[in-house]
């Protein structure tokens, strides 16, 4: 009982110290998604090349979400044209170039995660690049492309408010913030429950598996301080087993990665868990409802190669420019409560995020009219 008392007190506490910079990240998000359009997408990305490719990476970013709200625009730009290798870019992009997910994390664990979950991204999307001129079967992905198109429907993405006008006649407008306020309450509806599961399940892994298991699982090699490439190149190619196992997609995995960091896996390790959302369980279940069987094994595979040599890439990267962090917080120190600087971040996110939910929650507009934009 004091176990499980222990495990719910390390989740919450865990959750207390990043509370804010998820308010913070998806007001962030909800700005961006209404402010700027994702009109005649799909007819920029028909094409490969690295600008069609780079482009679909900024889309991805600009569209951050959870990772199954990405599953489906990614799907949404595939079945109307994109090509595939454009579509993948968008959804890596989309789950991991993520603006919340980047605060959370130098909450956690430092900015320097931050630095290197982004440039893990783009790694990731080079390789893909890569990878798919290698080996893409046309035949394979036309199938997808095909079956994706047959369970697609019509999504309505929240787009700017005023379509004329700077962005001072946007923030004017009553109606844009009345969008803002909606796109908010919509990403807490897709994700608060992949939040709270894996800040949960963070809370009792971090409780109930001892230190010999993760020894046991992430080697760490004879060498001293300096972990051999083959230990690391281990660490990156077992975090997305890990990832697959316990269901959760992006945000939810970000506390486990702070937890993996303090339990000593290394820092190619880390990063590649932090991409391995893209391969848990859920996320190939959908890949097969979108695409089918065939295209999603292709997917899983593909993504898993790329998050793995991503992974040692940026561990090497940082590492050549003594980046890598030295400290592993210990988790006492990520679930510590008191009064200081996130308590008060804590009050004033908190603050914002109620009135932004009780906005978005009212009907759209005063006795069932709509609300019209000023001028």
């Amino acid at each position: 009982m004091d176990q499980t008392l222990a495990a719910f007190g390390t989740a919450a506490g865990m959750l207390w110290k990043a509370a804010w910079a998820l308010i913070f990240g998806y007001i962030i998000s909800a700005a961006i998604q209404v402010l700027v359009t994702r009109e005649q997408m799909a007819r920029a990305l028909g094409d490969r090349g690295p600008r069609q490719v780079g482009l679909a990476g900024l889309f991805g970013f600009i569209t951050s979400s959870c990772s199954f709200a990405a599953l489906a625009a990614s799907r949404a730009i595939f079945a109307k044209g994109a090509h595939p290798v454009n579509a993948l870019a968008f959804l890596i992009a989309a789950t991991n170039l993520v603006i919340e997910l980047g605060i959370v994390l130098w909450v956690l664990v430092g900015w320097r995660f931050t630095l290197a979950n982004f440039l893990l991204g783009i790694v990731m999307i080079l390789y893909a690049y890569v990878a798919t001129r290698i080996w893409l079967p046309a035949g394979l992905a036309r199938s997808a492309r095909e079956h994706a198109q047959k369970v697609q429907q019509d999504e309505a993405p929240a787009e700017a408010s005023a379509r004329n006008g700077g962005w001072t006649d946007k923030l004017r407008s009553r109606r844009t913030w009345l969008q803002i306020a909606k796109a908010f309450v919509a990403e807490w509806k897709m994700v608060w429950k992949e939040i709270l599961f894996g800040f949960t399940v963070a809370g009792f892994i971090s409780v109930f598996v001892p230190q010999s298991f993760w020894n046991a699982l992430f080697l760490k090699g004879t060498t001293g301080d300096v972990m051999p490439l083959w230990a690391v190149a281990e660490n990156a190619a077992v975090a997305p087993f890990v990832a697959f196992f316990t269901f959760i997609g992006s945000m939810g995995n970000v506390p486990l990665a702070a937890m993996l960091w303090s339990r000593d896996v290394s820092f190619g390790g880390v990063m590649a868990f932090l991409g391995a959302d893209l391969v848990a369980a859920t996320v190939i279940w959908v890949h097969r409802k979108y695409y089918g069987w065939g295209y999603a094994a292709y997917l899983s595979l593909l993504l898993y190669v790329c998050m793995v040599l991503a992974g040692i890439t940026v561990h090497y990267v940082f590492a050549a420019l003594g980046a890598i962090p030295e400290e592993r917080p210990a988790l006492d120190e990520m679930v510590s409560f008191a009064v200081d600087h996130t308590f008060f971040l804590n009050l004033v996110f908190g603050a914002a995020a109620a009135v932004l939910l009780w906005i978005g929650a009212r009907p759209t507009g005063g006795r069932g009219q709509p609300i019209r934009a000023h001028g």
